[in-house]
This record gives structure tokens, C-alpha cells and sequence, in this order.
């Protein structure tokens, strides 16, 4: 189902004689550089010599363990992203049993920051100090993302494919210890704004709920700077807020063609609540972060059911397949990612988010071997190298291809598909309302 492809690129004026990188004198046989610059693909290169004195590239390396670490809300209003990292857990576990990387086991260390900057900072710090990990893994918000990426950078440790669509994570050249995994949100917002000048012609009406934090921001500054609309009524609230009961009906009353929320978690099914209450009926964009069917929709099926019948149903640009959609009950990628809930977790797709961490974990494995292939095997830096020079497959996406290659293409997902949430039959599902949108090798990088 997957096939991997490893790139090896030195972009120096000096002839790269070692595989593993162009580092200086301290490059040694097995690869695990302990100073010098390594180039590790196009205009990305490794400052070893900006490590910390007591760095070590194998740390989290253990003769039977390779040990990673994650922050992420499991409780607060996003508290329904924590079974990511019980998702990813269990596809590790299956790995573990089915094909163990090396020999070893792979461990997960999840830590709860409830989606609060300031202890996602605390939990990364801990567990730099306390858990011997090789790097982070899946770290879920923009502003704790960006919160940590100072420390993960001077720490010299991974910090692999976060769970956020913010462009920033797109710039190896000035931070190469970071890079993200979801559809970057321009990306997406940009997409809205083609369907919507499509259907409604230029000047069309928007108006749009936004998180008021960066993840949010960027969704309402790339809305502004769409060509052809014109945005009426926007509304920012609180990530900690109770609900957006006041900011929905303050935006109802704009009568706005088009709703927009760049909001997530708890929010989305409150959106749809609130909507379905009042008599406005725009067309509904809202961001995939909200996709999970059972999480999101099951709980207000009856008013997104209301809204897809009144010509107002939910539209979200899928990059994935979505387990719990009926339409790919049959699907071997959703199979095998319902085979490893079941047998690793005893939850189903019905459950919670569980499945997005076997989606998310599977491109993790993927990283992990490509960088055992390398000289020296699994350490910081393979795993950086195998990242940004990463192309492979994955059959749970709507664009299967999975390429990174530094400078010139630093963004991992690039496609999505437009499809309306409905309920067909009693069972809540996605329909396809455009076709798939690829991008795949056109982002370059963040400023570049």
C-alpha cells in the first residue's frame, strides 16, 4: 500500500563524499556528526556547532526503544483531540508487533497541555530533561506549536509533522528542526474563496467566525486578502470561551452569502447548533480540522441533516479519507486502520479521533525507517534528512503522494477535496462538491 523513496541531496559547493550529510571535521563513519553544518537537502542545512555542549544525535535511541514525546489537549475545549495520541499509540503498538523498526519497540510520551501555550512549553521542557527522546512527534496547536519551536530548535531535536496548518512550519532554511503535516491553512482558506467567487461571482458576501489566536488569525487574514469577496461581519472568540452562542447570532444578523469558521474542536458542532437555530442560510465553510464525523456531527446530526435539506450543509476541504464515512467502509487503507483500532485500542472509528493518530502515526513510521536506512540509522539527524527529502505514498489521502524537498517544497500535504457534510440513509457522511484540488510540489517554502 505504501512505498518509500529516499532523496539524497548535498547542495554545497564542495563534493559530498558521505552520504549522511556534508558536515566538517567531526563527521565519522557510522554518520552521527557531532559538529559542522550538514546539508541534509536543498537549502537545508543542520548548525551542529549551535548544539548544546551535551547534544547527542542517537539520545532517545535505546538498544530496544526508539522514544518519542507529544503535547497535546486532553482536556479543555479541544480535550477531543487527545485520543490523537492514543491513535498513534496503537499504530505503533501494531508496528511494534507486526514489523518492528530495527529490532526495537517505539514508545509514545503523551503529556496533556489542555491547549495552553504555556504548558505545552512546561511539558517540552520536562521531557527534554526527564524522558530521553530521539524528538516530538504530532504536537497539536498553532500557538503551542510556535511556542515551542525556540526550544526544539536551540535544543537541536526534532520536532516532526505538528498537527497545525500554520505556513510557518514551511521553512527549513531558518528553522530545519521543525516542519508540520496538515494542509496549510492559506491553502484551504484560498480554496473557500475560489468555490465562493465561482458560485456567487465576484463581490460575494462573507462573513466569518474566527479562533482568536494565530490558527484562527490566519484563516481571517487570508480571507481579507481574497480576490472577488468582500468580507461584511467577522467575529474572534476566546479558545477557553463556553461556547460561540453570541458570536453566531451577532453574525447571522449580517446576512451574509457565505459563512466562514476558522474555528475547531468544540466549536464546530456548536457553529453547526447555532446556525441550524436561526433563519440564516448562507453557504457554510468550515475548517477540516473539524472533519471527524463521529466527534463533530454526530451530536448535532439532526441540525447539519436541517442545513444540508435547506441548501446550507457544511463544506470542509478534506485532505483525507475520513474513517466512520460509510463511502469507504470497503477502503484498504480504512480497513487497515480500522483492524488496528480494533485490535491495539478496542475503539472503533465511532469512538473519537483515534484514527487520525493511525493516519498521522503511519507518515511517522514511514520518517523512522527511511532514517534506519540512512548511515548511522535512526538519529536526529536521519530523521531530519529522511524528512525533508521524504516522498512516499499513503492510500488514506485524497493525493496519495507525500513529498518534501526542502527549500523547494517544504509542505507535506497539498491537496484537498470540497465535500458537504450530509446524512444519507440515517448515517452521517462526506459528498464530494468539486473535484480534488493538487498542489502537491507547488508550496516551495515559508517567505521563499
Amino acid at each position: 500500500m505504501k512505498k518509500l523513496v529516499i532523496k539524497f541531496l548535498c547542495v554545497t559547493s564542495v563534493l559530498c563524499l558521505v552520504a549522511v550529510g556534508c558536515g566538517g571535521d567531526d563527521d565519522d563513519a557510522a554518520g552521527n556528526q557531532t559538529g559542522g553544518q550538514v546539508s541534509i537537502a536543498e537549502g537545508t542545512i543542520l548548525d551542529l556547532d549551535a548544539c548544546p555542549d551535551d547534544w547527542d544525535a542517537s539520545e532517545g535511541v535505546t538498544d530496544s526503544e526508539i522514544r518519542l514525546g507529544t503535547s497535546l489537549p486532553q482536556s479543555g475545549q479541544l480535550a477531543a483531540f487527545g485520543t490523537i495520541a492514543s491513535g498513534m499509540g496503537f499504530y505503533f503498538d501494531y508496528v511494534n508487533a507486526t514489523d518492528p523498526i530495527d529490532g526495537k519497540d517505539l514508545v509514545l510520551v503523551a503529556k496533556d497541555d489542555a491547549y495552553e501555550a504555556g504548558r505545552t512549553v512546561a511539558n517540552v521542557q520536562e521531557m527534554l530533561e526527564t524522558e530521553n527522546l530521539l524528538g516530538f512527534v504530532g504536537v497539536i496547536g498553532t500557538p503551542n506549536n510556535y511556542a515551542i519551536r525556540p526550544i526544539t530548535d536551540e535544543a537541536c531535536v526534532p520536532q516532526l509533522l505538528n498537527l497545525s496548518g500554520f505556513p510557518f512550519w514551511g521553512d527549513p532554511a531558518n528553522f530545519p528542526w521543525t516542519v508540520g503535516n496538515i494542509l496549510n491553512y492559506v491553502t484551504e482558506t484560498n480554496i473557500w474563496c475560489e468555490a465562493i467567487v465561482e458560485e456567487f461571482g465576484e463581490g460575494a458576501t462573507v462573513a466569518g467566525l474566527f479562533m482568536n489566536n494565530d490558527f484562527g488569525k490566519t484563516y481571517q487574514q487570508t480571507l481579507q486578502g481574497c480576490s472577488g469577496i468582500e468580507v461584511v461581519a467577522e467575529a474572534l472568540h476566546d479558545p477557553a470561551a463556553p461556547d460561540v452562542t453570541a458570536e453566531m447570532t451577532t453574525l447571522a444578523s449580517s446576512g451574509a452569502q457565505v459563512f466562514v469558521a476558522g474555528t475547531t474542536a468544540a466549536f464546530c458542532p456548536q457553529s453547526v447548533g447555532v446556525m441550524a437555530a436561526t433563519s440564516w442560510r448562507p453557504r457554510f465553510y468550515m475548517s477540516y480540522t473539524c472533519n471527524n464525523l463521529p466527534a463533530f456531527f454526530t451530536p448535532v446530526q439532526d441540525a447539519a441533516a436541517l442545513l444540508q435539506s435547506e441548501g446550507s450543509g457544511v463544506r470542509i476541504a478534506n485532505s483525507s479519507k475520513v474513517c466512520g464515512d460509510p463511502r469507504f467502509d470497503d477502503d484498504p487503507a480504512i480497513k487497515l486502520t480500522q483492524q488496528v483500532l480494533a485490535d491495539y485500542g478496542d475503539v472503533t472509528c465511532a469512538d473519537g479521533s483515534y484514527s487520525g493518530g493511525v493516519f498521522f502515526a503511519q507518515v511517522v513510521v514511514d520518517i523512522l525507517r527511511a532514517a534506519n536506512e540512512l548511515p548511522g540509522g535512526i538519529n536526529r539527524i536521519n530523521i531530519m534528512k529522511a524528512t525533508w527529502n521524504l516522498d512516499t505514498t499513503n492510500g488514506n489521502n485524497f493525493v496519495e503522494t507525500i513529498q518534501l524537498d526542502g527549500t523547494n517544497d517544504a509542505y507535506v500535504t497539498e491537496g484537498a477535496q470540497l465535500q458537504e457534510v450530509q446524512v444519507i440513509d440515517g448515517r452521517l457522511t462526506f459528498t464530494p462538491v468539486s473535484g480534488i484540488f493538487n498542489y502537491e510540489g507547488q508550496g516551495g517554502s515559508y517567505g521563499g
